[in-house]
């Protein structure tokens, strides 16, 4: 027989840090402790809206040009970059764990493939 004395729900409760609960909230749903990152999350996005837009207008000086082809396909592959982004920094704030860490990345991957797409434009001779 185990020499361990049952523990007494009061004891349980004195073990326990002195918090108040929230009767709205789920005690084993995890924290959202990424919120405050919103803004920089934002200003990220707002980057790359910004580079979008430029080249938008340098496609729109274009006109009729007969590499306006290839500056059209990469201004479709910059939209879907963009695109990417705009989806996880909308969800990175509110996401925990592993699924915050794979959106930072999705983000990260992102922003790198626009850079690359640019470095392309930027070479691409009107």
């Amino acid at each position: 027989m185990s020499q361990s004395q049952p523990v007494s729900p009061t004891e349980l409760d004195n073990a326990t840090p002195a918090r108040t609960r929230n009767p709205l909230k789920n005690p084993t749903y995890p924290q959202r402790t990424h919120l405050r990152e919103r803004p920089h999350w934002q200003d990220v996005l707002r980057t790359c809206e910004e580079r979008l837009a430029q080249a938008r207008q340098k496609l729109n000086v274009i006109g009729s040009s007969p590499s306006r082809a290839a500056f059209e396909r990469l201004f479709a592959q910059m939209t879907g970059a963009r695109d990417q982004v705009a989806d996880a920094v909308r969800r990175l704030p509110l996401e925990t764990g592993d699924l915050y860490e794979e959106d930072k990345h999705r983000v990260d991957q992102a922003v790198a493939a626009l850079d690359r797409v640019f470095r392309r434009w930027d070479a691409q001779k009107a």
